[in-house]
């Protein structure tokens, strides 16, 4: 079992407070407009005992249909940035036991609520949730052995919105949030368009380009029933044998900075109230694109001065345009483990740099630190 724990280092109460709160704005049931009437629902309510399915992935022969709603609009920089806690959210919290606040930080693969016929296996998802109080989901079923290769997003809702239903009737009766590799467009879901990488984005010099595939992936994503999307990709890529180069948004502080704060505005706006946003998640802080030998997750050895001006400029300005989440980045800068500095994810990232939204660890990252 692969887990990431959120924000592991600020206090749980604000943690639980955040994710409940990015929750309450997002994890609601998909329009019916948008999802189709509810046919070909990859569902198994029964749990049936019996293997049928021979492990070959189908094709999902759903047709994209958006509705007329999520039309696309122009570029605006008004984005709804984490801090104020409603009173309700912070009730909620107060009302949760230790082991349901430790539940509600942690995340789980979507492979582990299917069963061996690739279906939603409602046991599965029951047990997560009563037993271990599950907070939130990741990834596409058609990564971890589910019936479809691709999923549209009228199967992935269907599936997406039955663990909600679950998630409402059982544990702490929270809705959960769902995250996404949208990074290039909602890659992930059949029929979304696909962007340039990031560097050909920012090739463009024109950060308006940023904003449009922010904003797009972000309509696909949400059409999926999913509410996160683990990007923009902020790495600057120093060392060109790096295998993720391509992700980022080139080497130049200022040009990085520019794309990622449109790409921000474009993915998250007033994602609470607006059903075609997702909460962004800058990633990955800090130091990522300068492994010494090129290999990923490699050691990396960085001057304190040159982390501040040349690392730091593109996280800034994305959270300046009020990045909800953020996400540490694997491996280790200057002898220090990332994932549990105190002074990159405490002194820097929340005291220097002022980010007050959720902190989650990048895939597998928690396991690591026991190797």
């Amino acid at each position: 079992m692969r887990i990431a724990l959120l924000g592991i280092y600020t206090e749980a109460l604000f943690l639980v407070s955040a994710i409940t709160a990015v929750a309450m704005g997002l994890a609601e049931a998909a329009d019916p407009p948008v999802f189709g009437s509810g046919a070909g629902v990859v569902v198994n309510t029964s749990n049936a005992t019996s293997c049928t399915w021979d492990g070959v992935q189908e094709l999902d022969d759903e047709v994209w249909k958006p509705a007329a709603s999520y039309a696309f609009r122009g570029r605006s920089n008004e984005t709804q940035g984490p801090g104020h806690i409603d009173r309700d959210i912070m009730h909620m919290v107060r009302r949760l036991s230790v082991t349901e606040k430790i539940g509600q930080m942690t995340q789980v693969q979507v492979g582990l609520l299917l069963d061996c016929n690739g279906e939603l296996n409602e046991t599965a998802v029951k047990h997560w949730i009563n037993t271990w109080k599950i907070g939130s989901f990741l990834e596409s079923p058609g990564n971890h052995n589910g019936r479809y290769s691709w999923y549209s997003p009228q199967k992935f809702s269907e599936l997406t919105d039955a663990v909600q239903r679950i998630a409402l009737e059982n544990g702490p009766k929270i809705p959960v949030l769902w995250g996404l590799d949208s990074v290039r467009g909602a890659n992930y879901v059949k029929g979304a368009t696909i962007f340039p990488a990031g560097i050909a984005t920012a090739a463009t010099f024109d950060a308006d380009h940023a904003f449009a595939a922010g904003r797009v992936a972000a309509k696909d994503s949400r059409a999926a029933g999913t509410h996160w999307a683990f990007a923009p990709v902020l790495d600057i890529a120093v060392n060109k044998l790096w295998s993720r180069t391509y992700e980022n948004f080139g080497e130049d502080p200022f040009l990085s900075a520019q794309m990622g704060r449109a790409s921000v505005q474009g993915y998250q706006g007033d994602y609470k109230s607006d059903r075609t946003r997702v909460a962004a998640c800058l990633k990955h802080f800090i130091g990522y694109g300068y492994p010494f030998d090129g290999s990923d997750r490699a050691n990396r050895h960085i001057a304190a001065h040159e982390l501040l001006e040349y690392y730091v400029p593109p996280f800034r300005a994305a959270i300046e345009a009020g990045s909800a989440t953020a996400m540490e980045s694997y491996g280790v800068v200057n002898g220090e483990a990332i994932m549990l500095s105190h002074y990159y994810l405490t002194q820097l990232l929340r005291k220097q740099l002022g980010f007050e939204g959720m902190l989650v660890t990048d895939w597998g990252e928690i396991n690591s630190q026991d190797t």
